[in-house]
């Protein structure tokens, strides 16, 4: 099931117990997610007022065509090591009370490939643009084609 891109975000107050280590036992998490339609929902962990990660995927969050993802507190994904490689992404902390600031949001993850976030209900925000998601889907896309097994 590919995500649409009318995706929304919900907000969990939770950080993993240890979330730089990929743990699948993840149970609050799942319990979270089960409830519902992962093609047009994922949930957004937060703690200490920011952003962490999403509960499959790294969050990206763009602003004046500049890419950042939250520093610590959250598991560095394949995607987002790949990323990293092609595009800077200035680490920093993201705060939910300064998301209006920001003209996108981005999960990436092996699951979702590239989804563009279209609002977070909770936190009133909605997506200004789809610029830095269609560059990264290209990227992502064309990475795809060259290596056919896509393993990163």
């Amino acid at each position: 099931n590919k995500p649409k891109l009318n995706f929304k975000l919900k907000l969990l107050n939770y950080k993993r117990i240890d979330p730089t280590n990929k743990n699948l036992k993840y149970k609050i998490i799942l319990s979270y997610l089960k409830k519902m339609d992962n093609t047009v929902y994922d949930i957004a962990l937060h703690k200490n007022k920011k952003f962490l990660e999403a509960g499959t995927s790294n969050l990206l969050f763009i602003k004046n065509n500049k890419v950042y993802s939250p520093n610590n507190n959250f598991y560095r994904g394949v995607t987002f090591k790949f990323f990293r490689k092609k595009i800077k992404i200035n680490l920093r902390d993201i705060y939910l009370k300064n998301i209006n600031s920001f003209d996108e949001i981005l999960l990436i993850g092996s699951g979702k490939s590239v989804v563009s976030v279209f609002k977070i209900d909770e936190l009133k925000w909605k997506r200004k643009s789809l610029k830095t998601y269609n560059n990264l889907n290209k990227i992502f896309l064309k990475e795809i084609k060259r290596n056919k097994k896509y393993v990163f």
